[in-house]
């Protein structure tokens, strides 16, 4: 495991992929300070006698997942692509080269497929988290704020239904999944989510490497994941099933109606169980190649 992360640090196109993540996650972060400015300043003077609907005005909505600004949005459309671009190809890359036979001649098939996978999920994790925990850190010291158990506290009285707000503006920030962890803390809901989101972008990009032992075209194994990602968009839209596609509820905005928990565990389960099986079919395909 240690040396296919030493091989990904000596890949250029890592650097790529998550400079352009983070350079999506600075845009977003730059945006959404901006715009936090000037609803802040807005709601001081339309709700100076409402505590409760300014301390809903926080910083911590402006976090890439929970803003409404475009690149918030772009990072949560690309993501599988981006973070696919320099692990996908691993091993046709290996099997191109010829290297896959060395490979296997210092450790057994098993060894060598299952360490492949296993890498590919976790660097897959990292590389979905890390820049949105960036954004975090770039947002807080951008606005100055970092405790928001103001906001945590009167999002409580949201839910028992005590909060005073102006004709119910600001409501709408209800959220119907985690929503108690919102009542402790943002940190926790957001980090929830973007584990979450993690967990599919490893799945995204085990799919495609489980592809790539079937497929010899390597600028098709590197669209594999977000073609997964948004082949499920348009299936689950043209049925309309809004509330079962990942695109949608790995949303932290929660921004369709029907939201439940049942999606995020039976979504992930079914594709990892046919990318875990599209992967041992491909093994198995390549059995000529032994130790």
């Amino acid at each position: 495991m240690i040396i296919e992360f030493k091989k990904l640090v000596k890949n250029k196109i890592t650097y790529i992929s998550m400079g352009s993540l983070l350079l999506i996650v600075i845009a977003a972060v730059w945006s959404g300070a901006g715009e936090f400015q000037e609803e802040r300043a807005l709601a001081q003077k339309l709700y100076a006698n409402y505590p409760d609907a300014l301390a809903f005005v926080s910083p911590h909505q402006y976090w890439v997942g929970l803003s409404n600004v475009f690149f918030s949005s772009l990072y949560y459309f690309i993501f599988p692509l981006l973070i696919a671009l320099p692990i996908v190809d691993t091993i046709y890359n290996e099997k191109m080269s010829g290297n896959l036979h060395y490979e296997i001649i210092r450790m057994s098939r098993f060894s060598y497929f299952s360490k492949k996978f296993l890498f590919v999920f976790i660097a897959s994790f990292l590389f979905f988290i890390f820049p949105l925990m960036i954004g975090i850190l770039l947002m807080n010291v951008m606005t100055g704020q970092w405790d928001f158990s103001g906001y945590s506290q009167v999002y409580n009285k949201l839910m028992n239904g005590t909060v005073v707000l102006p004709d119910n503006v600001l409501s709408s920030q209800f959220r119907i999944l985690f929503s108690e962890y919102i009542g402790t803390s943002p940190y926790l809901y957001i980090i929830v989510y973007y584990i979450i989101g993690g967990l599919y972008a490893g799945v995204y990009t085990c799919f495609g490497l489980s592809a790539s032992l079937f497929i010899n075209n390597r600028y098709l194994i590197l669209f594999m994941p977000i073609c997964l990602y948004l082949g499920c968009w348009i299936t689950f839209s043209l049925l309309g099933l809004l509330a079962w596609d990942p695109f949608n509820f790995l949303d932290p905005r929660q921004p369709v109606i029907g939201l439940s928990y049942l999606p995020f565990i039976i979504d992930f389960i079914v594709l990892l169980f046919v990318t875990v099986l599209l992967y041992i079919a491909g093994v198995r395909k390549h059995g000529d190649v032994h130790s």
